[in-house]
């Protein structure tokens, strides 16, 4: 309540009544309260930034990362193995880098080559789920042009070395695979990964990582929110992860950030600071990550105006209706795929799209099917390409 002061000088009436002031006094006074501001701002952390029902993992400022990467620092052999009869043609072997990273959701969206494609498909296929990192395209001929038809008489040893930065978090040494290739060892020299396989029949191998079971403190979770149909299989182990200097999510120290585990659709988290709550265990925002540019965090898109016929979220301002809502609701709902942070935007030739907070919808026009897209295996592409070089070990 305002009080009436009438027409006197609070000011100088509060003056008059004051004591003489030591000012040595409240200088000291003034420098200890600065130190003590400073303390706290070094000390105290901010509110975390929250998705559906508890703390995503998102930066305070976009900071735009160092170069990754490139695929020329990628590198290949192939070898005869002793008493090998075609070591004159494997002399003569050509070798082709192929980048087999899916980023269909960037806006800067890469289409890969139909064949290189496939490939990874292939491999995704063959080692039930797993995750392609690089690829290796391999020619054998007397002038190393050519395909040499039909079974090699030897077996051929190839040796594929990529950047330790390039390897997902997560993912270790042993877990990595070569299709349609034989894996022989996974081995780290300087700070690259080569990995050794062996091969009877020349053509396009893929690296990758295996599929991993989900960790126990997901399983739960996983399980009621409809398991590998919903999440598709696991690709990483747990690893804690954390906004990095760039902006993007890196991986961290134990007990530095929340557990997360990568499936093949979205990403999960343990948070420990909710234990007890029911909410320590939720999907990440996946989905903005994958969608901004060089591994960026971004918003949802600009509110939309209550069209009607559907449902509307408030919270992010989009509507979901149709075909879309009913695989929504058929899914969870928001407790499983989130607010929608888009409107059902056109994606791939006679495909509409929906994003959510943590999964991706995308429509069959022609028969109005929806199905989940891979959100997780962008998010591991994501997450390696937009990694400094040299920041991580095996």
């Amino acid at each position: 309540m305002r009080r009436d002061l009438g027409g006197a000088d609070p000011t100088r009436a509060a003056t008059a009544r004051l004591p003489r002031v030591d000012y040595a006094h409240v200088g000291w006074v003034i420098v200890v309260a600065a130190l003590a501001v400073a303390a706290l701002a070094f000390t105290s952390r901010p509110e975390p930034a929250r998705g559906q029902t508890g703390p995503a993992l998102t930066p305070s400022a976009a900071i735009p990362p160092p170069p990754s990467d490139a695929m020329e620092s990628v590198t290949a052999s192939v070898t005869s193995l002793p008493g090998g009869a075609e070591a004159s043609e494997i002399s003569a072997a050509t070798v082709r880098i192929l980048d087999v990273s899916t980023l269909e959701s960037r806006p800067s969206r890469r289409q890969l080559p139909q064949a290189i494609a496939r490939a990874a498909e292939q491999f995704i296929t063959a080692t039930s789920g797993g995750q392609p990192i690089a690829g290796m395209q391999i020619r054998i001929g007397p002038t190393g042009g050519g395909t040499l038809p039909g079974s090699l008489t030897r077996v051929q040893l190839a040796e594929l070395c990529f950047p330790a930065s390039m390897k997902p978090p997560g993912v270790g040494l042993d877990d990595l695979i070569v299709s349609p290739g034989r894996s022989i060892e996974a081995r780290l020299i300087g700070r690259k990964v080569c990995v050794d396989f062996a091969f009877t029949e020349t053509g396009t191998f893929i690296v990758g990582a295996r599929p991993q079971p989900v960790i126990p403190e997901f399983a739960a979770f996983y399980a009621a929110t409809g398991g590998e149909a919903t999440w598709g299989p696991c690709l990483t182990h747990g690893f804690f992860a954390a906004v990095g200097p760039a902006g993007t999510l890196v991986e961290v120290s134990a007990g530095m950030g929340p557990y997360v585990q990568v499936c093949a659709n979205g990403a999960l988290g343990f948070y420990p600071e909710l234990v007890g709550t029911g909410y320590e265990i939720q999907p990440l925002l996946a989905t903005h990550w994958v969608r901004g540019e060089d591994g960026q965090f971004v918003d949802a898109d600009p509110p939309e105006p209550n069209v009607g016929g559907g449902r509307y979220h408030p919270q992010t301002g989009h509507n979901v209706s149709g075909a879309f809502l009913a695989a929504f609701q058929a899914l969870g709902g928001v407790e499983v795929l989130g607010y929608p942070i888009t409107e059902a935007i056109p994606g791939a030739p006679g495909y509409t799209d929906q994003y959510f907070q943590h999964l991706k919808l995308r429509m069959h026009d022609a028969s109005g099917q929806v199905s989940i897209r891979p959100v997780g295996r962008e998010f591991i592409s994501v997450l390696t390409r937009s990694r400094p070089a040299g920041t991580q070990d095996p």
